[in-house]
């Protein structure tokens, strides 16, 4: 009885450690753009001036993103803004440098979970977006899976 327990009580011990390391580790290894492949869509924005009316726009539709795994990404000239908690210099660098070889009329990319780059807009339109995702094969089985 006792040799099961100790058996038990180690698994349960290790599967903790195992979590508690995959949940501090998620997030805090993205330094780059290709970090999130597999993991997250993004939305990369160059906002037209300090302000960002896009950055608002984002937040405000906070479940929805979070319920199709986005990560975005608000370039506004002086900084990058995110709903990350915090931001490497060498991510922002990749954020800076997609949007800047962009051509001028496209300021809103959105990039699949498999690094692909699935539309190129002018104009941040959430409802379009999250159109063109759910009607992606792998948001459709993750939405059949929930």
């Amino acid at each position: 009885m006792s040799f099961s327990f100790i058996v038990t009580g180690r698994q349960t011990i290790l599967t903790v450690v195992l979590s508690l390391i995959t949940l501090t580790t998620h997030g805090a290894d993205m330094n780059k753009l290709s970090d999130y492949q597999w993991k997250n869509r993004l939305i990369l924005v160059k906002a037209e001036d300090e302000d960002a009316s896009e950055i608002e726009t984002l937040r405000s539709a906070g479940s929805e993103v979070d319920d199709r795994d986005i990560v975005w990404f608000v370039h506004t000239g002086s900084d990058v803004a995110s709903n990350q908690k915090s931001l490497s210099s060498s991510l922002e660098s990749d954020v800076r440098a997609l949007l800047e070889e962009s051509r001028s009329d496209e300021k809103v990319l959105l990039i699949g979970k498999d690094g692909g780059i699935k539309s190129r807009e002018s104009s941040l339109d959430l409802d379009a977006i999250f159109r063109r995702i759910d009607a992606m094969p792998m948001r459709i089985r993750e939405m059949r899976a929930n």
